[in-house]
């Protein structure tokens, strides 16, 4: 006898037996191919010996198709030797060969494969082949293909397998033509349209994209507004949804905002209620929203922040900041109540680190700014995310707490996901200053997850021989020493000479603070000066005429010196910085102390500043130097300052600013004295830039810059106005900078940052030439 059953539902021939179901004999599997028998025994409840019950074998028949791999389930009874034979007959769904996307011009594969999730020998599953399909269609609509559409299509190919097939219909990028308001009267149009991404086609669409309707930017765009007018008084604005009107061409899309501004409020009371610690005016201190100002919801969180900051820097790590506004419409008032719920005050149990497969535990634990057994502080737990961040080793560090043993400990769990930070390249290229370039680089900055970086540099180009071999430890010996060791062979064409030198450096540093840091470094180098292509033959013999001996200028020799630095650095990135601070100051000395052949002091320093403006970046830069002669001699033309090109003052040629000495050249004997740049032994730069981007994701930016800066010479003994400018008070120092403005397209290519840069001289003098348009491999500053 047999008896059948199909999806969710089993059948059962009605057998009569005595008084008891009849013992199942045996449990068969008929039609898997992929599924194995045993998997598809173990999700049943039906067992060989169990009783033959109808709920069962439904409730199997259920379980089963749960497993998703089966299109159809059938289950047989027939009888055997001594009791039924139990068969589970099944239709397996087909899996997928291969999932192919065709008619894709403006996006590219591996952008679709990125958001994909079907991937080869996965069974069909057809719902999810729709959420492909979907998510497709959604990634067009966020690139501004608005009327994109996306088919798919199901081909079967051999027994059990099908080919999934979307094809995409693109149609055209729709552009805005027109964004509009209405309703607006205390905040101008032009004012809430700086505020968005969505805006017209500008000047380098073309290039960055800029002009093309999103609606997901536009959606992001809403929010901004909002935000925008909150924090300038507009509690009760409402902004409704943007009216699309779309060209007849469908290629244009004109948006229209409209805007219920309200009224301004201001503030009202402002109270800090709840478990507080001191009384309420010391806790209202730490607020900045007054009485009467203009109220701001940035700043009302803010002061929220600041006050949980504050009890959780205490050791109440789990102490909360509610707000609580009263809005007093008649008035055009809202109080602010800050209530604080303090909770225990809680001490770190354990701190926990994952994902450091590479890097030592000990390497991440010593930036920790928080340590086991210690009360809990909130803004060491951040300043701590940020150390282990800054070391660059890492994609990503994310730092959270957990409940500990009881609840005055607490755990901290630091997770980090770790990049590749081993480099190898070699490239080659073509400077406008440098001609050919060839360079190599081989780096590790975490040489065997010891948090310690070694790198070996080579380039040759035809104004410039560099070798270089550099290691640095973080912290020497596991305290908070820094050590660096350094070992060069370098030379480097001027024109008319050239300058070389071989040598090396000690460096010890410690960190005063997170932000400060102290180093003493020790170098010493051999250096030389030869004559280059059209260079000076005897300088002192043909300078006669104006009794001056600069034979001293071109000497060589030993340099022995020792410089102390300090430092201040509060950049977000320092390799690529779009907000803080870079300072430092330095002195050297090179004398009879520490045995060196050329003597000379030299101190100074820079400062820079980094910020956000809008879309842009502002950089600025202000350095100075200033280098004297300990033995009479003057300083020697190795230590001096040559000024121009794209490395400092940029549209001036190459080393062509500074003090200008009156000289033969070779083969020129009984001819007119000719000026020839000695540089100086002071330097005034000034640099300021502001930097867009033009195609994000190619790494490809626009800068526009303004340079000022000099080298000057205030040495008593080359003062004579025969031989050079006369020595320079600080008025006339600063009436003689030099001056030019510019602009410029970088590029951060697999070789590194590359700059192609034209700068205007503003400041140029008789016989000088500009340099033109300029290109360097190299970062700014």
């Amino acid at each position: 006898m047999k008896c059948l059953g199909f999806a969710f539902a089993a059948c059962l021939l009605a057998v009569e037996l005595a008084h008891a179901a009849p013992a199942i004999e045996q449990i068969g599997v008929r039609g898997n191919h992929r599924i194995e028998a045993e998997t598809i025994r173990l999700a049943v409840a039906s067992k060989v010996g169990s009783p033959l019950e109808r709920n069962t074998l439904a409730n199997d028949v259920r379980a089963i198709w749960k497993l998703g791999a089966f299109s159809d389930v059938h289950v047989v009874s027939e009888p055997g030797t001594s009791g039924p034979i139990i068969t589970f007959e099944v239709v397996e769904r087909p899996t997928i060969r291969k999932v192919v996307v065709a008619g894709n011009d403006e996006i590219s594969l591996d952008k679709i494969n990125d958001i994909l999730e079907l991937r080869r020998d996965d069974i069909v599953d057809y719902a999810a082949i729709h959420k492909e399909r979907d998510r497709i269609a959604e990634l067009y609509t966020t690139r501004g293909f608005m009327f994109a559409t996306v088919d798919v299509q199901l081909v079967p190919t051999t027994a059990g397998e099908i080919d999934v097939q979307f094809t995409v219909d693109e149609h055209a990028k729709v552009k805005v033509s027109d964004v509009t308001f209405v309703g607006n009267r205390k905040i101008s149009s032009d004012d809430l349209r700086a505020r968005m991404a969505t805006r017209r086609p500008g000047m380098l669409s073309f290039l960055n994209g800029s002009g093309v309707f999103r609606r997901d930017q536009l959606d992001r765009d809403l929010a901004i507004l909002t935000g925008y007018y909150l924090d300038r008084g507009f509690a009760t604005v409402k902004i409704g949804a943007p009216q699309l009107r779309l060209s007849r061409d469908h290629k244009r899309l004109k948006v229209t905002i409209e805007i219920d501004e309200g009224p301004c409020f201001s503030y009202g009371a402002i109270e800090v209620k709840g478990d507080l610690i001191g009384s309420a005016e010391q806790n209202l201190a730490l607020t900045r929203s007054r009485a009467g100002d203009t109220f701001a919801r940035a700043t009302t969180e803010r002061d929220r922040r600041a006050l949980e900051t504050h009890y959780q820097d205490l050791g109440y790590a789990r102490a909360s900041v509610a707000t609580r506004p009263r809005v007093d419409v008649a008035n055009r008032r809202i109080a602010i109540t800050f209530e604080v719920t303090r909770g225990k005050r809680v001490y770190v149990e354990r701190i926990h680190i994952r994902g450091n497969a590479k890097t030592r535990d000990k390497v991440i634990r010593r930036e920790m700014r928080i340590t086991e057994g210690e009360l809990f502080s909130g803004t060491k737990l951040e300043r701590s995310r940020a150390q282990i961040t800054a070391l660059g080793y890492f994609e990503d560090v994310a730092v959270s707490t957990r409940n500990g043993s009881s609840d005055e400990l607490i755990d901290i769990e630091v997770e980090v996901q770790e990049r590749r930070t081993g480099t190898f390249q070699l490239g080659a290229g073509f400077s406008s200053q440098e001609k050919f370039i060839v360079q190599g680089q081989m780096a590790m900055e975490n040489l065997f997850g010891r948090g310690q970086s070694v790198q070996a540099q080579v380039a040759l180009s035809g104004i410039r021989r560099m070798f270089m071999l550099r290691w640095v430890e973080p912290y020497f010996l596991d305290t908070r020493w820094i050590a660096t060791a350094e070992l060069y062979n370098q030379s480097r064409s001027f024109g008319w000479y050239s300058r070389s030198a071989t040598g090396g450096a000690l460096t010890a540093g410690y960190p005063i603070s997170d932000r400060v840091r102290a180093f003493l470094t020790y170098r010493l180098e051999n250096v030389g000066t030869t004559g280059g292509s059209g260079g000076i033959a005897n300088l002192g013999a043909t300078a006669k005429p104006i009794d001056l001996d600069t034979a001293n200028l071109f000497r060589g020799g030993w340099t022995s010196s020792v410089r102390g630095t300090i430092s201040y650095d509060t950049r977000d990135n320092r390799l690529f910085p779009t907000e803080g601070h870079y300072a430092t100051a330095f002195g050297e000395y090179a004398g009879r102390i520490t045995g060196s052949e050329n003597q000379y002091v030299r101190w100074g320093g820079f400062a820079r500043r980094y910020q956000h403006v809008g879309p842009f970046v502002l950089r600025l830069n202000a350095e100075l130097g200033v280098t004297t002669s300990l033995d009479g001699r003057g300083v020697p033309l190795t230590e001096r300052y040559l000024l121009g090109g794209i490395t400092d003052i940029r549209g001036y040629a190459p080393r062509s600013l500074g003090p200008r000495l009156w000289s033969q050249r070779s083969g020129d004997i009984g001819q007119e004295l000719a000026p020839l740049a000695i540089g100086g032994n002071v330097q005034l730069i000034g640099n300021a830039e502001l930097e867009f981007p033009l195609v994000k994701k190619l790494g490809l930016s626009g800068v526009a810059f303004f340079d000022i800066g000099n080298a000057y010479n205030v040495e008593s003994r080359f003062c004579s106005r025969a031989a050079t400018d006369a020595c320079p008070g600080a008025v006339d120092m600063l009436g003689g900078l030099r001056k030019s403005v510019g602009v410029g397209v970088r590029w951060l290519s697999p070789l590194g940052p590359l700059r192609l840069e034209w700068g205007l001289p503003l400041d140029l003098r008789a016989g000088e030439q500009p340099a033109g348009l300029e290109f360097t491999i190299g970062g700014s500053f």
